[in-house]
């Protein structure tokens, strides 16, 4: 039940829309880039894979996908061969203090 209630409130339009306004310096996903460590922003997509509430902290366990820009050369006149994706992952454990009003992101 409890779960539940966690998801009622955070996996919401709202939630996502908050997330998706962080800026990438606030999230630590490049750790998770295999190369170039440049990731769409706009390609950004969370999930809560779990959570746990008490009386001041609510934590969450999430799955964030994105994809990650690989700069490549141009051989021809072709600039759209220049630029290509490779999709990336990340698990992210969310905190946030009820009480100091202060979210924390870690891997």
């Amino acid at each position: 039940m409890l779960f539940q209630q966690i998801c009622d409130k955070f996996e919401n339009d709202k939630f996502k829309q908050a997330f998706k306004s962080l800026t990438l310096d606030d999230l630590p996903l490049a750790v998770c880039c295999h190369h170039s460590g440049d990731i769409d922003k706009d390609s950004i997509e969370i999930a809560i894979l779990s959570s746990a509430e008490s009386e001041n902290i609510i934590q969450l366990k999430t799955g964030v996908f994105f994809r990650e820009v690989l700069a490549g050369c141009a051989c021809s006149d072709n600039l759209s061969q220049a630029i290509s994706y490779e999709n990336g992952y990340c698990e992210l454990h969310i905190k946030f203090d009820k009480d100091a009003d202060k979210l924390e992101i870690a891997l």
